[in-house]
Parts: structure tokens; C-alpha cells; sequence
């Protein structure tokens, strides 16, 4: 089954907000959260784009940072953080910091100090499936460390493994979200004119290209439910992409009759994925 082109449902210009580094979606309340580059402030805006309320950024204020929901109940630090509270990502000086954050009094709930991070991490997200955390790295540091997403242990902070995005995708301002459904990674840059499809394992899936007036994307939060995700970019423009591969649909399984001996008065039926080379021995 090809997955359609992404297409662009509906578009805002964040008011209060400048150029956008990082982007959230909180789905019960249809609420999108948007944090600005070195900005001081998280703002909080309805779908339709209407300007909601604002909150201070907890750390240094960065251009290398990213915000997301936790997408399932998770143990970071040692700490117990529900389902639905702010994560922040500030990889703005030296190894990364991941910030649990209380979503309505924006207390923080805990920090995760990583191992991973030279400066320049500016995007990650919650794995639900594997209870680790994807953290992607840009281009600045060059060599091995440059391009490069980690996966890290929420608990310890220790890195579990790295691979690198190139040569299929440079990073520069960037995110990356991950799909609940797959468990595929999909990664953003201002480089690129596609969102890249990963694999946790660090297997290249393909490309997605981006509708036509969408550019220099530096955020990605995916709404699961509808099989879109939203969007900003380095001027300060919030997307909603639809028709996104949230999902990888299952080949339907063909079956087949094998007859041994021959003939036979026993069947074994079985089952292989669509398009699976089949060799039968008769």
C-alpha cells in the first residue's frame, strides 16, 4: 500500500510568538504549545491559531530545544510522570537535559541529565513502545557526532545507542516525533524539503515530501488519532499535515495449500505476507 502525498489542512502565524524552535500537541484539549528560539516564554495557542496563554521556559534559554506531551505514562529519573505533562528538551549547552514538567502549574516534576549532546541537540521524544527516549543532533559538530540521533535510557540517562541520519537527511534546525502505532522515528530539518522515516533501530525507511509552501521546518508533533501531525518552521508558521503515515499497515497474509507427500491425505495450511517469495518443494 503507497502512502498518499502529505497535505496541508490548515496553517497559522503564531501571534505571539516569533520564529518557532520547537512545537507540542496536546490532543484532549486540542491545543498546540509552540516555543520560540532563545525564548523565555512556552505559548499556548487553540487550533484555529487563537492565542490561549503563555508560561516561562524552565532552563536556559536556547535556539536548541524542543517541547512534547508524554504520550504514555513514563518513569524519568526515577520519577513517575503521567501521561499528558510537558516534556522539554534543551540541548543548547554541552549534553542534553529532558524537563518533566507539570502541565498545569508548570512546576517541574523532574530532570533527566544525559550523557549525550555536544551543544546542539535540538529535538527529541518519548518511544512508548521501547520506554527510552529519541534525542537527534544537527550538523554543527561535524564529524561522527554531527547528524546524529541517540536513544537514551530514561531512567539513567546513559546512551543506549547512536546512528546517524546522513547520508539520507542533514539536520539543521530540526525535531523528530515517533509514531505509537509503528514506533517509526520521523525527523525534520530546515535542510530538507522531506520528513525522513527511521526505524528505532536505525534503519532508513524513505522520505515524505512536504506540500508545496512548506519549508524550513525546525518542529513535529504527530496527532496519532487523526493520522496527521503539526508543524512549524524557522519563520514562525504552524502547519497541520494531513494524510500522514502515523500507521504501517500490515500485508494481508495470502495462504497456501502445501501437499507432501504426493499426493497426500493430510493439508497444512500456510500463511505468508503479501509479497513474500514463496518456494514450494513438491
Amino acid at each position: 500500500m503507497m502512502q498518499g502525498q502529505l497535505t496541508v489542512l490548515t496553517q497559522f502565524n503564531p501571534s505571539n510568538t516569533g520564529s518557532t524552535c520547537g512545537i507540542a500537541y496536546n490532543a484532549p484539549d486540542g491545543e498546540i504549545m509552540v516555543i520560540g528560539c532563545s525564548a523565555s516564554v512556552i505559548d499556548r495557542y487553540a487550533e484555529d491559531g487563537t492565542f490561549i496563554s503563555s508560561a516561562d521556559v524552565i532552563g536556559e534559554g536556547a535556539n536548541d530545544v524542543d517541547i512534547d506531551m508524554s504520550p504514555a505514562d513514563l518513569v524519568l529519573n526515577g520519577t513517575f510522570v503521567a501521561q499528558g505533562q510537558l516534556l522539554l528538551v534543551n540541548g543548547e549547552t554541552g549534553v542534553t537535559e529532558i524537563y518533566a514538567i507539570d502541565e498545569v502549574t508548570n512546576e517541574v516534576i523532574d530532570t533527566l541529565a544525559t550523557e549525550f549532546g555536544t551543544s546542539h541537540v535540538v529535538g527529541g521524544s518519548y518511544h512508548p513502545q521501547r520506554g527510552t527516549f529519541f534525542l537527534v543532533q544537527d550538523k554543527v559538530p561535524g564529524g561522527f557526532q554531527a547528524n546524529r540521533i541517540a536513544e537514551i535510557d530514561a531512567a539513567t540517562g546513559d546512551t543506549l545507542q547512536t546512528f546517524s541520519t546522513m547520508p539520507e537527511f542533514q539536520v539543521d534546525y530540526g525535531d523528530l516525533d515517533i509514531s505509537p502505532v509503528s514506533g517509526h522515528l520521523f525527523v525534520v530539518s530546515s535542510d530538507e524539503t522531506t520528513i525522513a522515516e527511521f526505524t528505532p533501530d536505525g534503519d532508513f525507511v524513505t522520505e515524505h515530501a512536504l506540500p508545496t509552501g512548506v519549508a524550513d521546518l525546525s518542529g513535529i508533533a504527530l496527532d496519532n488519532d487523526l493520522q496527521g501531525a503539526w508543524i512549524c518552521n524557522t519563520s514562525g508558521v504552524v502547519f497541520k499535515l494531513g494524510n500522514f503515515p502515523v500507521s504501517v499497515p500490515e500485508a494481508p497474509a495470502r495462504t497456501v495449500a502445501i501437499l507432501h507427500p504426493n499426493p497426500a491425505s493430510d493439508r497444512v495450511i500456510v500463511s505468508f505476507p503479501q509479497g513474500a517469495v514463496e518456494r514450494l518443494s513438491m
